[in-house]
């Protein structure tokens, strides 16, 4: 890398307007972190030939985001994308990241990705890394491995990998997003109130892949709202709610389907919310819970739903696009920091494509950033035979992790405890006004 210079001047393309709630905001914006653990020490050569080759199918990772009138754009980037030998993460979308907002590093056994939130979300994360490992492995042994689903030149090009579900403004009268607002009232953690965020503390835990499904599919539930029911148990158990209050999960979900925009790397997601009232522990079972709630994620994200769910998310960026002066747009489209914050959120991000050489990776961890103004953030994910379950939290306190374990216990689901940590995540720097 050369020394410090000014930033190049990219070439404005299309508008971000997936990504645009995830640019604006009072807070710095960070990163979001995959680390792919694997059995050998990495060799920081093959995994830049396998980033090249992945990157010569799927360029668009390369793109940089360029800022005109308030608002971010994608552009083309051709500086390299160099991979880096690092223990830590770095600050991407500056020089030391060549400007783009996504970089790959290694160090030991791991190979980590990091990811601006307004570049994609984390299904198109997982396109590059799945094709990242699997070129990796066919270097590394001299093989070709099992290339189904994986993005290699196998699958051709479609234009539809770009295509931004909320760049065209959608026709909805703002009385029918009246429809999405629920009327519970939310049980917050004691801890949003001593918010001293950024560092992030991991809880992690993990269950073979058997044994939750085995519990789930007994009450006709699934893994998310399985989860969800047992982690709601653990904070009723260690909390004191008033009786009108309930402990709300909000669950990111994909609109990709009903928004027909499946194949896109781009921002393409919603949110479910799934309410827990204490008084149902004491009437029902953690499993009859479960399969309630996920018959309630099923109503959520059916289609008139969910296409609600797009419109309130089209409505808010489109009308912060016209707001005439950039703190106006700071303010409309900076919803993640102005919502209502729900008791903790729960994110099945489901599981990386690994087909014949998934004995080679030992652990998947997805890291989430700084979430707003403090919260619990806890991420579920699944590879090779095990749902790695890791509480990700602004706080330092782990009565709701412990407490979740117990009902784990009640429930007779066998798990593993994790090393508990801290981690960083790195700044995103995100470009000036170019005039």
């Amino acid at each position: 890398m050369s020394n410090k210079t000014a930033a190049p001047k990219f070439i404005a393309k299309e508008w971000d307007a997936s990504g645009a709630i995830h640019c604006y905001g009072t807070l710095t914006p960070r990163s979001l972190l995959v680390e792919v653990y694997i059995n050998d020490k990495v060799d920081g050569q093959v995994l830049q030939s396998a980033v090249d080759k992945a990157l010569e199918r799927l360029p668009y990772y390369k793109q940089t985001l360029v800022r005109k009138k308030g608002l971010y754009y994608y552009a083309d980037n051709d500086l390299p994308f160099e991979v880096t030998e690092s223990k830590e993460a770095r600050i991407i979308g500056d020089e030391r990241s060549n400007y783009h907002f996504i970089d790959v590093t290694y160090y030991d056994k791991l190979i980590r990705f990091a990811m601006f939130h307004g570049m994609c979300d984390g299904l198109g994360l997982n396109r590059l890394i799945e094709a990242v490992v699997y070129h990796y492995f066919c270097l590394k042994d001299g093989k070709e491995y099992d290339s189904e689903g994986i993005y290699t030149d196998k699958i051709p090009f479609d234009e539809a990998e770009l295509f931004d579900a909320f760049a065209k403004k959608s026709d909805v009268d703002p009385k029918e997003l009246r429809k999405l607002v629920s009327g519970v009232k939310r049980f917050r953690l004691p801890e949003l109130a001593e918010y001293k965020g950024p560092t992030i503390y991991r809880k992690p835990l993990k269950i073979k892949t058997e044994d939750l499904l085995k519990w789930c599919k007994s009450y006709g539930a699934s893994p998310a709202p399985g989860l969800a029911a047992i982690i709601g148990k653990g904070i009723v158990d260690v909390s004191t709610l008033k009786e009108d209050e309930s402990v709300m999960t909000c669950v990111p979900t994909s609109l990709r389907k009903i928004l027909n925009a499946e194949k896109t790397f781009k921002n393409c997601a919603a949110a479910t919310f799934l309410s827990i009232n204490p008084a149902e522990y004491q009437t029902k079972r953690v499993g009859e819970i479960a399969a309630e709630m996920r018959q309630e994620m099923k109503t959520q994200t059916g289609p008139e739903q969910s296409m609600l769910l797009g419109s309130s998310i089209n409505f808010i960026t489109h009308l912060g696009a016209k707001m005439p002066f950039y703190f106006l747009k700071n303010k409309v489209l900076a919803m993640p920091e102005s919502r209502p914050q729900d008791t903790y959120t729960l994110d099945y991000v489901g599981s990386l494509r690994t087909n014949d050489y998934s004995d080679k990776i030992s652990e998947v961890r997805y890291l989430n950033n700084d979430v707003y103004y403090g919260s619990m953030f806890v991420v579920l994910s699944e590879t090779a035979g095990y749902f790695h379950i890791n509480f990700t939290q602004t706080f330092e306190a782990d009565r709701y992790y412990l407490s979740t374990l117990k009902v784990l216990d009640e429930l007779g689901i066998p798990y593993e405890k994790g090393e508990c940590d801290s981690y960083l995540n790195p700044e995103v720097i995100l470009p000036k006004e170019q005039r």
